[in-house]
């Protein structure tokens, strides 16, 4: 199983490797200028997560049919995500405050140098941030614009830090995917279960990588003494990523799905969905900065919402004997492609 789900994730994930991880590359953010920084992902992450769950409607009272579906599904990330710029709180380091300094004209020699530089360092300061995004380009940087100030009695000019191991780390990435393994069961009285997982897996840089979730689907016609002419269902699904110690995401999706079977030898099953989703990631990282007696560690944690709240999926699915091939494509805030192989009888 192990070596199935390695095969899997390499797949569908296509991270680059990097000199630094993730973590050192957070650490010289402050919080203010990391929500800009991720927020690319926090949308996919939640879209990825509510996508792929359904591709047939059940349609018989009772029964039983159980398989296994590889599924891979991925976001595609928007050029203008790729770069931000906005203002927020960030502390300098010793040699950050250095360069400011020296920009202005002091020298370590100066009489009141050390009591300028030492405010500088106590002080979060409201600056202008401006740089590529986690999914930017990694030739490029965050930029730190000091608004300038008078310390001291003496003028410290404007200047612009640029944080060269801030830059964009999946390096203007297009789509966003992710993998995992899901078990459908059923049916009991038109009812579907979903189990969804991926034993963990440790991706290079970012640490593991953890799937799961769960949920149902009923189909309410199956009571009708008359059937509709499309299969229809409603279903709940819920599930829980985690990347390294970095990122935790919880999403939900509450829909309508409707799918209809033809052919004999080859089935061909259309399918589509209308959901209202909803997603929520929580960032912890540390973030080192300079005081005037040491270095400091900060634990950095905060949560951010995806921005899809509804949705529209329309794909199809293929089968033959016990083998079933699917595609999809969400559409929402952000877009979303998936496909599945699936097992069962």
């Amino acid at each position: 199983m192990k070596r199935l789900t390695r095969i899997v994730l390499f797949l569908f994930i296509s991270l680059q490797i990097h000199s630094q991880t993730l973590q050192e590359t957070l650490s010289n953010l402050s919080s203010d200028a990391s929500k800009k920084y991720v927020s690319p992902v926090i949308n996919a992450f939640g879209s990825n997560l509510n996508s792929g769950w359904v591709t047939k409607v059940p349609s018989d009272f009772l029964g039983f049919n159980v398989d296994i579906r590889l599924i891979g599904v991925g976001t595609f990330m928007d050029d203008a995500d790729q770069t931000f710029s906005s203002s927020g709180n960030f502390r300098y380091t010793s040699e950050q405050v250095d360069a400011i300094l020296a920009n202005s004209g002091y020298s370590a020699s100066d009489a009141f140098y050390g009591q300028i530089k030492n405010e500088i360092l106590n002080t979060s300061w409201d600056v202008n941030l401006s740089g590529p995004t986690i999914t930017g380009s990694e030739d490029e940087y965050l930029e730190v614009e000091f608004p300038g100030a008078t310390i001291q009695g003496e003028q410290i000019g404007k200047y612009i830090t640029e944080i060269d191991a801030a830059k964009g780390y999946l390096n203007e990435l297009s789509i966003l995917p992710s993998a995992a393994i899901q078990l459908n069961v059923g049916t009991v009285f038109g009812t579907n279960v979903a189990f969804r997982w991926m034993p963990s897996i440790d991706i290079q840089e970012l640490g593991e990588f953890n799937w799961i979730g769960a949920g149902l689907i009923h189909n309410p016609g199956i009571w009708l003494n008359n059937p509709l002419p499309v299969d229809l269902a409603v279903g709940f699904f819920w599930q829980q990523l985690e990347v390294g110690d970095i990122f935790e995401s919880t999403a939900t999706q509450f829909g309508l799905y409707a799918s209809k079977t033809f052919g004999k030898v080859i089935l061909v099953s259309p399918y589509a969905s209308l959901t209202t989703e909803s997603s929520e990631t929580s960032v912890t990282y540390n973030y080192i900065f300079d005081t005037p007696t040491g270095t400091e560690t900060a634990k950095i944690n905060f949560d951010l919402e995806g921005e899809n709240s509804v949705a529209f999926t329309i794909g199809a699915a293929f089968e033959l004997a016990v083998v079933r091939l699917n595609v999809d494509y969400k559409m929402a805030t952000v877009n979303t492609l998936g496909a599945g192989l699936s097992f069962g009888f």
